[in-house]
């Protein structure tokens, strides 16, 4: 007679059984553990399918709406050329829905060692424009100066296309203009002269000793200015460069950019391999 079939069984004939039970129980559990991960592996591996299908028919369909219709040379060129190019931070892009124009130069200058640009742009005496107290108060000004330091900008270019070929030339600095009051701080600078000559005073008038010392030109601490301050003394020691503003020059400026291309090959400087490995 199997334990099955027992009325009464002993304590250890009782701990066999459950043992056995629990053995079978196990079993089945793995059978089922095994059963759900082949599933799943099997769902997981078809989805990934479905997405590798699904991403090769939209690279596809990208490549069929935007094929590539034209390759075009490209030139790089410009080194005879020296192009600025200028911000103005006072003026809108837009005017309404239309692009603004480009303000009317009357006088430009530019100093070399300091990279600083001034325009002088006329004033609209029709709206926004007091030309009494103009005349009274500021030297009858009809002006406004536009003043901005140029910076290097290196790896910067400029690029137009003509005849199917595209053209870059490097842009050498970016300057943005802004406004520069120069009549109030003349108007200022005369008013204090009349007021030295009206006023004198009296004890600037008298004789007086004064010690003086020769420093040598190589000495270190002649060299005090720095930094901005630095910068302020050169520009203001240096001379403008009078300049003439001309317009409707850009074709001359294409056709002068395109000659200089004109027989020249660009080389790589490295080959293919290298450049990827430089984009990693």
């Amino acid at each position: 007679m199997s334990i099955d079939n027992k009325l009464f069984v002993t304590e250890e004939e009782e701990e066999d059984r459950t043992q056995d039970r629990a053995d079978v129980e196990d079993e089945s559990n793995d059978v089922d553990m095994i059963e759900s991960e082949n599933g799943t592996s099997c769902a997981v591996d078809n989805r990934q399918r479905e997405n590798e299908q699904e991403g090769e028919e939209a690279y596809d369909d990208d490549e069929e709406d935007d094929p590539v219709v034209e390759e075009l040379p490209l030139n790089i060129s410009g080194n005879d050329e020296s192009l600025h190019v200028f911000q103005y931070a006072n003026r809108p892009r837009l005017v309404g829905r239309k692009p603004a124009e480009h303000p009317f130069i009357s006088a430009a200058r530019y100093k070399p060692k300091s990279s600083l640009w001034e325009l002088d742009i006329p004033l609209d005496d029709q709206s926004f424009y007091n030309k009494d107290k103009a005349e009274a108060d500021w030297n009858g000004v009809n002006i406004q100066t536009l003043k901005g330091v140029g910076v290097e900008n290196d790896g910067q270019y400029a690029a137009f296309v003509k005849d199917m070929q595209v053209y870059l030339v490097p842009v050498e600095r970016v300057a943005q203009l802004k406004p520069y009051f120069r009549y109030i701080d003349d108007v200022n600078v005369t008013r204090k002269q009349e007021d030295a000559k009206r006023n004198p005073n009296p004890s600037s008038q008298r004789a007086q000793v004064v010690t003086m010392s020769v420093k040598s030109v190589n000495d270190p601490s002649q060299n005090r200015l720095t930094g901005s301050l630095l910068a302020h003394k050169v520009a203001d020691e240096e001379a403008n460069l009078e300049l003439t503003w001309a317009e409707d020059t850009f074709e001359q400026f294409k056709d002068s950019v395109v000659k200089e291309t004109e027989g020249k090959i660009l080389i790589a400087s490295e080959n293919q391999e290298d450049y990827i490995d430089n984009l990693v």
